[in-house]
């Protein structure tokens, strides 16, 4: 499904381009097909049902949201790109969140019911794009003619480095659900618990984008990225190694998901921010941001899966294994040298 969004998310703009459609009938179609998606499941309860819900779900909302992009950034001045991706950061990063904690008790009884629900909702809001302007708008142009492209051309490098770490903290976003069971079993923490601690790095991560959204003081500097990437990574192990570490496992735990938070929230809102500036507020600029968010999260499952294999040639768990391959880009991938015209606005 991690592919299938990314592939869907890069041709964002062709596709708009070949079926002919305005920006907001684009936005129309998307929520209307997520609701159809999503009715799938709750009309039809079967694994069946399921996969093919997910694929199409996953291809859809990818085309929806480099479009959101647009129309938030389009028409603003650089510097105001950074808060208003931040509103919608906390919008969405909230909602996925409370979920988290509300929804394990109607999982079991109530999940055909949890479908219908969400397509319906998706029905409710789908009269409120009719107020979008057909178009998105074109990216800000200030009093010396320069764009957020041309005025800021020391992001370009930054916007590579962001990108970098984005995929690194979604492969491991999308490693925690395959891995931490075993970290867990390891850790010897009561199975009522497992909710709230997995839910911890979303409830900091909503939190430090909040605090992103009100400053400035991290735009434009490397030293922020490097920072928020050895927080992630560091958090990562500590999460899932608690259960090797000296002392009681739970306070490493707690310790891991919150410096997985920070180092979540901080690549995804610099990597937005840095990538729509970049690419001048265009489609294609949230379309390269979301098929990289794609990609992170077909690799943590693939971990997942290679881990099991490896497990068995190297004599370790699975869980030890699948955190071993996810290493190689954690410690390669974003502190290969970046240059300062290497970076594609796209």
């Amino acid at each position: 499904m991690g592919l299938v969004y990314a592939a869907s998310a890069w041709k964002t703009a062709s596709v708009g381009k070949i079926v002919g459609w305005s920006d907001q009938c684009g936005v129309l179609c998307c929520l209307l097909g997520m609701a159809v998606g999503l009715a799938i499941p709750g009309v039809w309860p079967t694994k069946l049902a399921l996969w093919i819900a997910g694929i199409w779900v996953s291809g859809v909302s990818a085309l929806l949201w480099p479009v959101v992009h647009a129309y938030l950034a389009g028409g603003r001045p650089p510097v105001q790109v950074a808060k208003v991706q931040g509103v919608f950061n906390l919008i969405w990063m909230t909602s996925v969140t409370i979920p988290m904690f509300i929804l394990p008790p109607f999982l079991d009884t109530g999940a055909r019911s949890v479908f219908l629900v969400s397509a319906g909702t998706l029905l409710i809001v789908l009269p409120l794009a009719l107020l979008l302007p057909r178009m998105t708008p074109r990216a800000f142009v200030d009093s010396s003619g320069a764009s957020g492209s041309s005025s800021h051309p020391e992001w370009q490098a930054l916007l590579l480095r962001s990108r970098r770490w984005l995929i690194v903290t979604c492969l491991f976003m999308s490693a925690f659900p395959p891995l931490l069971p075993y970290a867990f079993e390891a850790s010897g923490i009561a199975a009522t618990l497992e909710t709230p601690l997995t839910g911890t790095w979303m409830v900091v991560r909503v939190l430090f984008v909040a605090f992103l959204w009100r400053t400035t003081f991290w735009q434009g500097h490397r030293t922020f990225l490097i920072g928020a990437g050895l927080a992630g990574t560091l958090g990562f192990g500590l999460a899932l190694g608690a259960g090797f570490l000296p002392g009681p496992p739970l306070p490493w735990m707690v310790f891991g998901f919150i410096l997985f938070g920070l180092g979540a929230g901080a690549s995804y809102h610099a990597a937005l921010a840095y990538g729509m500036v970049v690419g001048d507020a265009e489609v294609d600029a949230g379309g390269a941001f979301q098929s990289l968010i794609g990609l992170g999260y077909a690799g943590g499952p693939a971990a997942g899966l290679l881990g099991i294999p490896v497990a068995v040639l190297l004599g370790t768990s699975p869980g030890v294994a699948a955190a071993v391959l996810l290493a190689g880009p954690a410690l390669i991938l974003p502190w290969l040298r970046v240059s300062e015209n290497s970076a594609d606005p796209s």
